[in-house]
């Protein structure tokens, strides 16, 4: 059973398609107020045109442009945010991608490090005031199965060793569980819970941005067996509005169930050091 979304906000990164798009639709339809975070704004008007479209008259949807990549964009707009609402209800971090190629943005990361992590740490950190505002506040992390194989190489997160597209990607997804379980620790003595979700191998524009012999691969292979972002965003609709996920913090879902993650993605130890390490780097944003 859901929870009565009207009068709820909700920010979601990575809402101009994928899943992000699919389960903004959904929360739309169930009466929620939106904000719409996505790199485009072109196709991300069109997602909110399409979203006020289904919408009942007294829902306020809006929208917010950023690289969330870039350190410095993420705080501008969780500052820009903070002046336009009083309070978020949830704040479903989404926004990621695979880089096959070894890439650094213009201040300095590598990219799926700073997109897939830094993003959602820093984020994070500067909305938790507005997010304790809420009756009832919830932190929706996606990650992946991807990040099962993988241990994660404190030494060489940004890929300074050696780089591999797929390992930073599944470390990347590692990162986000850590820190989903490390956050939801940290805030249990308030009323946040913290949970993140594996939303299976969906059919999206996700890898499209590579090219050569694992770009055209990862194409191939969603054709034939991924499911549709209808499918794919049902685990992100369940956590951002069930009524069963109220008191639920620090869990790891798939398919709208909880499942036990990794076992290096519950090495206490590792997160507690993966989160000292993220200070030090986004020191200057924090």
């Amino acid at each position: 059973m859901a929870i009565d979304l009207k009068n709820k906000t909700i920010l979601i990164t990575g809402a101009s398609d994928g899943i992000g798009k699919n389960t903004a639709v959904k929360l739309a339809k169930m009466g929620a107020n939106l904000i719409l975070v996505g790199r485009n704004e072109d196709k991300t008007k069109k997602v909110l045109n399409e979203i006020n479209s289904i919408s009942s008259s007294l829902s306020n949807h809006t929208y917010f442009i950023a690289d969330l990549s870039l350190p410095s964009q993420v705080k501008k707009l969780a500052l820009e945010i903070k002046k336009s609402v009083p309070k978020i209800d949830v704040l479903f971090n989404n926004a990621g991608a695979f880089f096959q190629e070894k890439s650094i943005t213009a201040e300095g990361q590598e990219s799926t490090f700073a997109l897939n992590h830094l993003n959602y740490f820093l984020l994070t950190h500067h909305l938790l005031d507005v997010i304790s505002k809420s009756e009832s506040p919830r932190i929706v992390n996606t990650s992946s199965q991807a990040h099962v194989g993988i241990d994660i190489d404190l030494d060489n997160l940004q890929g300074e060793k050696n780089y591999s597209g797929w390992k930073a990607y599944q470390m990347s997804k590692l990162e986000n569980i850590l820190f989903s379980f490390e956050l939801a620790d940290r805030l249990k003595n308030t009323k946040i819970t913290v949970n993140t979700f594996h939303p299976g191998f969906v059919d999206t524009n996700f890898g499209d941005n590579n090219g050569g012999f694992f770009g055209n691969l990862l194409k191939v292979a969603k054709k034939l067996i991924a499911i549709n972002e209808d499918k794919g965003s049902e685990t992100s609709t369940y956590l951002c509005s069930s009524a069963e996920v109220d008191n639920v913090t620090g869990k790891y879902f798939d398919k709208c169930k909880m499942k036990t993650s990794s076992p290096q993605s519950r090495d206490m130890e590792t997160r507690k050091k993966l989160w000292n390490l993220t200070e030090e780097i986004l020191k200057d944003h924090l």
